[in-house]
């Protein structure tokens, strides 16, 4: 079985047989701090060189190095304790070595392949960008109606001679060039951004630039600094290729070096927390403002969990509020309901309705035929299945609100809306407590009315409990089971299979043995691809059918927090979690401080696999941008289900919240953030590599969010708190990373000097989380909440929809009927 260790122990051979002990004892100790599988074996060493010992051996043929004896032979000493720490790292990695997570993710360390690899990452990348903006602006040109928000675009005149309740709706030529876009994105300001795609679409865009800036300050600091002094360090090394020469590194520094790197620690800290707090004042101010155009009834309702049974009606909650309060303050009160089949009624309902208007048309286009005419008899039998539907949906309502008159608890749920006339009176509301259990009554702000998911709402506090431990579950286990789960696939579709299969290929392989490193780091496994691209989705559908969410937003913000998660630690942090996940975290809480050689041990020599990864990341951006599958949605019902087309642009949209989402999208702007922060003072040439990703990505999701995308419900900025929380945790995760590897090169192996003073960075990151936290965002404050109020009869005028189950909504039944 191929090991990495093996491989190192035979680059070592020639040294383990020379003549010199001295001289063999030097070129050992070199050739194994090159190879950083080896690094524990290099430490040993560094220790124990210079003394002679030898090895009694155990029962089994395995000999001890700690039960040395004095010897002679130098050479056969090193050879012992190489091959008694080989043993010690396989045993730790257990007989599947091969299944390690960093294997199984396709992670490589530094080689001397890395330059070719590189070159060629560059070229996938440049090709991809530039190809896929070409088929960008082609399709955009031809098919502008895709790349154009609904709201933005206009309807083409109806004929004179074609009846305006049937005629087919078609969009108006917008008249797109093929580079305007880029102009529109380049005037768009943050007033543009907040009006087309709400605060959380400001937020994600602004989080981006914030990492920017960020970047920006620290990245032209330690390339002038730590470049030329990481050179300066290797530029003799004949074991290290050009792209390692401008690494830290695994060789121990000068103690001037380490200085430097722990003062470098302290301004990368220092910068982007003074950076982070100014950019939360000034999302503060957005917060603020956003809070105050609140539409009503959101601005002026309150959410209420937990309502005890004899208040479970919409009379009862009202008068009961009315006692509390003033008659006058109460406006309406709802209770949500369990409405069964209902739901699926009135979803038949619009069906057919649609069906009658495509019947009509049908009819009209054929002449408007009487009789037994084909068209007739069907429009004549999808009339009388919207009859017999509306009939049923009418019933059925009448039903649920009776039940709901008398309180019956079979309808009635505990979850339930308060609407005053005032936001004052609402605000006032949502800070008291009501009875003498803390658990009644138990008010919050509501979600958008357009954005609940009422059924979940109708779930008991119990059963939303259970179902949220069990989505909690399911996500654990998707995080404990890939590894097992991708090596059981991959190992059909890995390079080394593919070359088993084919013969010619294994045989190229031989004659090259470059290709062999350069096509598994390009490629990894066929596998790993298919499922990454698979993960938001199976993330998002664990989270919105098995967890008791009460929004598609709050879906959003338990995407960002479980994606991100999941990709920081199967991406970036995968080299540490040599005994996969749980092991892992088990072994640090036995040992806290076993977290700084976890880290330091093995991510600094994979900083060149992170370069290929976030250049090959260019492309992810631009192929959102292409909309493939609204795209080929928008023509499909065009051709195939004869839709006009504004029915197609409507049925086209949106893209997938699993993917496409600001929660997916949050979390992957945070893992290019986490990999640039972890090897910036490490390996400082990443900031030229992230610093294209960000300026790609940031023209490419303004025009998505501003210009073509509809605009989702809002949180008001919840994502925006949750990066920065991330944010402050990336960093934490750097300062541990430099904490170990400042203690790694330095010549005593000491915590005291640089170390220590890299760890205690901490303290002004602390403050800087401080002051973050101190800015309150989550609501107004009094004084501007009585202000705003005086202003709320403007205000009404404004109203975006209703808190009603929208199957219990009565229009429905009169629109049916007109």
């Amino acid at each position: 079985m191929p090991c990495a260790p093996w491989r190192s122990l035979a680059l070592l051979s020639p040294y383990l047989c020379s003549a010199s002990p001295e001289s063999c004892t030097a070129d050992v100790v070199k050739a194994v701090r090159s190879a950083p599988s080896l690094l524990t074996v290099s430490q040993n060493l560094q220790r124990k060189a210079q003394g002679r010992n030898t090895t009694n051996q155990r029962p089994g043929g395995i000999q001890d190095w700690k039960r040395a004896e004095p010897s002679d032979d130098l050479a056969a000493t090193l050879e012992d304790a190489l091959q008694w720490e080989i043993r010690q790292i396989e045993k730790s990695m257990g007989e599947q070595g091969e299944q390690q997570p960093s294997r199984v993710m396709g992670v490589v360390l530094n080689g001397k392949d890395d330059i070719r690899m590189l070159r060629g990452a560059l070229s996938i990348g440049f090709f991809g960008v530039g190809l896929l903006f070409s088929v960008f602006c082609l399709w955009r040109k031809l098919v502008p109606w895709v790349y154009i928000r609904e709201a933005d675009l206009e309807l083409a005149p109806i004929a004179s001679d074609v009846s305006p309740g049937t005629a087919a709706r078609h969009f108006a030529d917008p008249h797109v060039t093929l580079f305007d876009w880029i102009k529109k994105v380049r005037q768009t300001t943050p007033e543009d951004e907040i009006s087309a795609a709400g605060l959380d679409g400001w937020a994600f865009l602004e989080f981006r630039r914030l990492i920017w800036r960020i970047f920006f300050v620290i990245g032209s600091v330690l390339s002038v600094i730590l470049l030329p002094m990481h050179y300066q360090a290797h530029k003799n090394s004949k074991m290290l290729d050009m792209l390692s020469t401008f690494d830290i590194g695994r060789d121990p520094l000068p103690d001037w070096m380490l200085w430097v790197h722990a003062i470098m620690v302290w301004f990368v800290v220092s910068a982007s927390s003074w950076t982070i707090a100014v950019a939360q004042e000034h999302f503060t101010e957005k917060r603020y403002q956003w809070l105050k155009d609140i539409p009503f009834p959101r601005a002026n309702t309150v959410l209420v969990r937990n309502i005890p049974p004899m208040y479970r009606s919409d009379s009862a909650l009202q008068q009961y509020f009315s006692n509390v309060f003033n008659d006058d303050v109460i406006e309406r009160a709802y209770v949500v309901r369990r409405t069964g089949r209902l739901s699926h009624q009135v979803a038949a309902l619009r069906e057919a309705r649609l069906q009658v208007v495509h019947a009509k048309q049908h009819w009209e286009d054929a002449g408007s035929p009487e009789g037994n005419e084909p068209e007739k008899v069907n429009l004549i039998r999808c009339q009388k299945r919207v009859k017999l539907l509306t009939e049923e949906v009418a019933s059925a309502q009448r039903r649920v609100k009776d039940a709901v008159a008398r309180g019956d608890p079979l309808v009635c749920t505990s979850t339930g809306f308060v609407t005053f006339n005032t936001e004052l009176a609402s605000r006032l509301a949502s800070r008291e407590q009501y009875t003498r259990d803390v658990t009644n009554f138990q008010i919050s702000m509501p979600p958008d009315p357009h954005d609940l998911i009422y059924e979940n709402l109708a779930d008991q506090e119990m059963n939303s409990a259970g179902w949220n431990w069990a989505g909690v579950a399911s996500i654990w286990g998707v995080f404990t089971l890939w590894v097992p789960f991708v090596v059981l696939i991959s190992s059909w579709t890995t390079f080394g299979a593919l070359q088993e299969n084919l013969p010619r290929l294994k045989a190229l392989v031989q004659e090259h043995p470059w290709l062999d490193r350069m096509l598994t780091g390009v490629f990894a496994t066929i596998a790993l691809k298919v499922f990454l691209a698979f993960l938001p989705t199976a993330l998002y559908l664990i989270i919105r059918n098995l967890m008791s969410v009460k929004s598609t937003t709050e879906v959003q913000i338990l995407m960002q927090r479980w994606y991100g998660l999941f990709l920081v630690m199967f991406v970036l942090l995968v080299t540490s979690l040599s005994r996969g996940v749980t092991l892992t975290l088990v072994s640090i809480a036995q040992k806290p401080g076993r977290i700084f050689s976890l880290l330091a041990d093995f991510l600094p020599s994979a900083s060149h696999f992170y370069f290929n990864y976030i250049i090959l990341g260019w492309t992810v951006p631009v192929l959102e941008l292409i909309r493939n599958s609204n795209f080929w949605k928008f023509h499909a019902f065009r051709w195939f289900f004869s839709m006009s087309m504004q029915e197609a642009k409507e049925y086209g949209e949106p893209e997938d919240p699993a993917s496409y989402g600001v929660g997916a999208r949050m979390a992957y702007s945070l893992l290019i953030a986490a990999i640039t922060f972890t090897f910036c003072s490490c390996s400082p040439l990443i900031f030229v590599f992230a610093f294209i990703s960000l300026t790609l990505s940031q023209a490419t999701y303004t025009y998505l969010v501003v210009y073509a995308e509809t605009k989702k419900p809002d949180t008001g900025g919840v994502l925006w708190v949750n990066g920065i929380n991330h944010l402050f945790l990336v960093i934490t995760i750097y300062i541990l990373l430099m904490t170990g590897v400042l203690q790694m090169l330095s010549q005593s192996r000491q915590w005291l000097g640089p170390p220590l003073v890299a760890l205690a960075s901490l303290a002004i990151l602390y403050l800087g989380k401080m002051r973050v936290d101190t800015l309150a965002f989550d609501v107004l404050p009094l004084e501007e909440v009585v202000r705003t109020s005086r202003e709320s009869q403007e205000k009404a005028k404004h109203q975006q929809g209703r808190y009603l189950q929208p199957e219990c909504d009565p229009d429905i039944v009169a629109a049916a009927m007109s």
